[in-house]
């Protein structure tokens, strides 16, 4: 089987049904896309909803970043945003940020702020450059990707993953070095990890993300992109603990 889509030709795909007890196990339904570049292929649980759109939640921190970079509404990995002092959801909501900080943290607020500052004609403007999603910015400039009208894939997330990890998105090779560095979540003697999580909350279409890439010796090695529809007893970790044997088995990550 091959996707007509997937860039200039259609690489290979391996379905993986035997993924699947690890969703069940956890009670969630979900999908994975794995894409190995040294192979040219793809393997997909659930091809159906690794190409249905949902929201993208805090991964949108990634291209939010890279525009702010692009504009000014992000002077460089240093700048310092000030917490406002009033009370957040979580504790380490409640301190000065910085890009790296920022995006580890997964910072709300600060993203927020940022596309705030970046303004809609110019979000408006990369979001078309970038191809990123369905471009929708309904529902608010600091709100349409956490509640509003803009939705990913995760064979999307893969593919715009793919061009930022090897510097082929539009956008300046600065930039696009400052979001990579911001994402490093592991790093070993074995490998670098790049990854950044997102959740929907209560929306009337919840969704939790992983999505990311390893690096081996330097280079891409894999891209991956997860998501599933939480329930009222999914634990953040679960998704880590779905998709770290997935890698795992497939040599992206050591067991």
């Amino acid at each position: 089987m091959l996707f007509a889509s997937l860039g200039a030709h259609a690489a290979d795909t391996v379905a993986r049904p035997d993924w699947q007890p690890r969703f069940d196990a956890k009670g969630v339904k979900g999908t994975f896309v794995l894409f190995e570049p040294a192979l040219d292929r793809y393997s997909i649980l659930d091809e159906a909803r690794a190409r249905r759109r949902f929201l993208p939640a805090s991964t949108f921190k990634i291209p939010n970043a890279l525009i702010g970079l692009e504009v000014g509404s992000i002077a460089d990995e240093n700048e310092v945003f000030k917490w406002d002092g009033k009370p957040k959801s979580r504790p380490e909501l409640e301190r000065d940020h910085t890009l790296g900080t920022g995006m580890c943290d997964s910072v709300v607020w600060m993203f927020q702020d940022i596309a705030r500052h970046t303004g809609k004609a110019h979000m408006r403007e990369w979001l078309a450059r970038l191809d990123y999603g369905n471009r929708d910015m309904g529902g608010g400039i600091d709100l349409f990707w956490l509640q509003g009208g803009l939705r990913i894939s995760a064979m999307e997330q893969v593919q715009f993953l793919h061009r930022l990890a090897e510097g082929r998105l539009p956008a300046t090779q600065r930039a696009q070095k400052l979001v990579r560095d911001a994402l490093v979540v592991d790093k070993t003697r074995e490998y670098t990890l790049f990854a950044k999580t997102g959740s929907s909350g209560r929306t009337r279409e919840p969704v939790e993300w992983w999505v990311g890439w390893i690096e081996k010796k330097g280079k891409p090695a894999a891209y991956f992109a997860m998501n599933i529809e939480p329930n009222p007893k999914t634990r953040r970790a679960d998704r880590f603990e779905i998709a770290r044997p997935i890698l795992q088995q497939a040599g992206a990550l050591p067991r």
